[in-house]
């Protein structure tokens, strides 16, 4: 048993080193990063390059499938929004309508009412 702790003592010492070296290890390569910024710049459009030759271009053929495809849908999305749209205003018409009939309706049947009263009231 303490042959064991000895080993573990010597495991985190030797782990310990190696974790130092590791640190000094990346300020170093920090070090380096920051004493030439042209090198980094240099590594960034390379990298860049080498991304652009990996692009896949569509041909014209499959560009103006595409296009037709979407242009199609954009019709098709913008009559069913027209014929949604068109719908609701004709419904708020058909509300306002019925509205603006009813108060009508009740007001001309107060006047009848005041009219009625007038004439039933003693002259004096």
């Amino acid at each position: 048993m303490a042959e064991e702790e000895k080993t573990s003592k010597k495991a985190v010492k030797e782990s310990k080193k190696t974790d130092k070296a590791k640190d000094s290890k990346k300020a170093d390569n920090k070090k380096s990063k920051k004493k030439n910024p042209l090198k980094s710049i240099k590594t960034f459009f390379k990298g860049v390059n080498a991304e652009r030759k990996k692009v896949v271009w569509p041909t014209a053929k499959e560009t103006l499938k595409n296009t037709v495809i979407v242009l199609v849908v954009v019709s098709i999305a913008g009559v069913a929004i027209y014929g949604i749209d068109t719908l609701l205003s004709l419904g708020m018409k058909g509300i306002k309508k019925l509205a603006d009939n009813t108060t009508v309706s009740e007001t001309a049947e107060q006047q009848e009412s005041n009219i009625d009263l007038v004439e039933q009231a003693p002259a004096e």
